[in-house]
């Protein structure tokens, strides 16, 4: 993020404007980096107050004359900067970082920390690069195949594109953006504020609001591909069938069709699977389904063909997909039925439809090292903070309903902002507040829930669904609500990582047999032992449930990838592979974490965990302690085999490896 900011020919009065409104939290810490870690401004007299809200108050618990102060000295040292009377000091070491952090958040921040985000913050490089400068016939004969050209395919082809490293990209959609193009209903959109979901090498200053809608998202990962280069290598409308190894030869042998219906096959020396959890709609098993006589559909494959206006609506589930879609879907309908299993616990969002003024972009991209402070508190208020809150106490007297005493206060300040919301509609407390402990479940944010269920056109319904008929639904007690629309909101096939793909590794062992249908493991979520060189992303126990941004994520396991790939290039080896006894180690100690949290309670049904019970899809650690897993490969949890050979990789079966443009 450095180097992005200009000040050149900027008036002084423009800048004093600025920093008006500008987050004095931000200010403070900026002015301690700007000035060389100057003592003043770590005294308690600017020192940041403590603020647990995820967008702080801007004037920092400050008083005003620290506040005028502050504002005076950094108008001061930006237009020194401007005039060239000043210079950008180097980037802070770890000591002095841990400093800042801790002067930022007005709280102890781990000295752990400090690594970390001095490459998110751009103040370190956080590429991994080739140990040596290979033959480029090294580089020419080794091809990496990538399916999937969402959030963490596409950024893993930006990686290879930066490397020099030959792919190409397998992307059953005519666009990239995964879920973001897939899911296109009324109000879609991020609950993980945008300036912190992006990419860390793709800031974008110029988001409309705070919590961007689907088009808005789906817009920027087009961006990107288009910036970095990646559209070329990009094959649309192809979807993986599987992949098969050949033992002899050392490559991936995979198979795709494409938007026709013809077979293609291309030989890879790695593969990297980027398909995701969130991508395969689950639809329920009710009876009668089939027999409905109206549209029906899931969310994710929304019907934009149909006008709900003043249409007898049902919405069958009440997660985060649910709840974002049904503000709209009432305001249309002539009357919306809910239909739940179990209540949400919801979180209090003001800042949820608030737009960016222009003010901020202003300072987001003109003041030095801005965005990259604002993104840190953002970061961090969203990260690693409720970690705590989610680990099961033993010796906790109120199993039932919370886990540990933090997990009990959350609980409470839940249930008095739900009461809040509900009002003089005490008929729906019964149905809105959970039996089972806070973040059992996926947190959602409140974006007009509780109004929207105080319509006098909507009807939340938490009796059970005997069977659907062809005019509409029939509950357990014999009640038939007629309806003219059906919506499931039901989620995803989210324990069944590998969907239909099929992969056959060593002597043509199955995944898919050793897996079963929905107990996927991998070493750090993307590796397996007897797969040689392939590689999972978003792969099992990396989805992220107490906070963070999967974008984060994905960085993380595509620079883990890049670094075996690099050393397998280096080597000048035929694969890499992950040992059996990492694979299970590993496993063995997420299983451990995982069934020590939340996550795990029985009160909570979620989608994390299969058919067993087993958590498959979350990963139990800090973001910061699963950034130092995934940072540097230990390759001694890896075995290398044979010499390099070619993969023959710009020739398919059946049609050319590489598109030649983005369509």
């Amino acid at each position: 993020m450095q180097g992005t900011w200009e000040l050149a020919g900027t008036p002084d009065e423009e800048i004093e404007r600025a920093l008006a409104g500008a987050d004095l939290r931000v200010l403070v810490v900026l002015l301690a980096q700007l000035t060389g870690g100057d003592d003043r401004w770590f005294q308690p007299r600017y020192q940041p107050a403590f603020d647990i809200n995820l967008f702080s108050d801007p004037d920092a618990g400050l008083s005003v004359e620290a506040q005028a102060e502050v504002r005076a000295a950094a108008l001061e040292v930006l237009i020194a900067l401007r005039d060239g009377k000043a210079t950008l000091p180097p980037p802070p070491d770890e000591h002095l970082m841990a400093k800042l952090m801790t002067l930022c958040m007005g709280e102890p921040v781990g000295p752990e920390y400090a690594p970390m985000m001095l490459e998110q913050l751009g103040f370190r490089p956080a590429d991994v690069e080739l140990p040596e400068p290979p033959r480029r016939e090294a580089l020419e004969s080794f091809h990496v195949v990538v399916i999937g050209a969402g959030v963490s395919g596409l950024c893993a082809a930006i990686k290879l594109e930066r490397l020099g490293i030959s792919y190409t990209v397998l992307e059953k959609n005519d666009s990239v953006g995964g879920t973001w193009y897939e899911n296109s209903y009324p109000d879609c959109g991020v609950d993980t504020p945008n300036h912190f979901y992006s990419f860390s090498f793709a800031p974008n200053h110029d988001w409309s609001c705070y919590f961007s809608k689907r088009d808005e998202l789906h817009a920027y990962l087009q961006s990107c591909a288009h910036e970095f280069g990646v559209l070329p290598h990009i094959r649309f409308g192809t979807t993986v069938v599987g992949a098969d190894f050949d033992d002899e030869a050392g490559v991936w042998d995979v198979t795709a069709r494409d938007a026709d219906g013809n077979e293609l096959r291309i030989a890879a020396n790695a593969v990297v699977c980027g398909i995701g959890q969130l991508n395969r709609p689950k639809l329920p098993t009710i009876e009668g389904m089939e027999t409905f006589a109206g549209p029906s559909f899931h969310s994710s494959r929304w019907r934009h063909d149909i006008d709900l206006e003043g249409l007898r609506v049902a919405v069958i589930g009440t997660g985060a997909s649910a709840i974002q879609l049904v503000r709209t879907t009432a305001e249309r309908a002539g009357r919306l039925t809910i239909f739940q299993r179990s209540p949400q616990w919801v979180l209090s969002n003001p800042d949820y439809y608030r737009e960016v003024d222009d003010t901020k972009k202003w300072l987001l991209h003109n003041v030095p090292h801005y965005a990259a402070w604002y993104r840190f508190i953002l970061f961090y208020r969203f990260a690693d903070a409720l970690h705590g809150a989610l680990q099961i106490d033993p010796d906790w007297p109120h199993p039932d309903r919370s886990i540990n005493a933090q997990n009990d206060r959350h609980r409470e300040y839940l249930t008095r902002y739900i009461r809040a919301q509900v009002g003089d509609r005490t008929d729906l407390l019964p149905k809105v507040i959970p039996s089972y402990p806070p973040w059992g479940k996926r947190m959602l944010m409140d974006n007009d829930w509780f109004k929207t269920l105080k319509r006098d056109n909507v009807e939340l319904v938490d009796d059970a669904i005997r069977r659907i008929t062809p005019t509409g639904v029939e509950l357990a007690d014999g009640r038939l609500i007629e309806l003219d629309v059906i919506v499931y909101a039901t989620g995803f096939e989210t324990t069944r990582i590998l969907g239909s793909l099929e992969f056959r590794g060593r002597g043509g062992q199955s995944l898919a047999e050793r897996w079963g249908d929905d107990d996927a493991r991998a070493n750090l979520g993307i590796t397996v032992p007897g797969f040689p060189n392939l590689f999972f992303l978003y792969g099992p126990n990396t989805n992220l449930a107490h906070g963070g941004s999967i974008i984060f994520h994905a960085e993380c396991q595509v620079r883990y990838v890049m670094g075996c790939l690099t050393e397998l290039i280096a080597r000048g080896a035929q694969t890499i592979e992950c040992t059996p006894e990492a694979y299970e180690e590993y496993n063995r100690r997420v299983d451990d974490a995982v069934g020590r949290m939340v996550w795990a309670h029985p009160g909570a049904t979620n989608w994390y965990r299969n058919s067993a019970g087993r958590v498959v899809c979350n990963s139990p650690w800090r973001l910061v302690d699963y950034w130092q897993m995934t940072r540097e490969p230990n390759f001694e949890e890896f075995r290398f085999d044979g010499a390099a050979a070619g993969a023959g990789s710009t020739e398919l079966v059946a049609g050319a490896a590489h598109a030649t443009d983005g369509r």
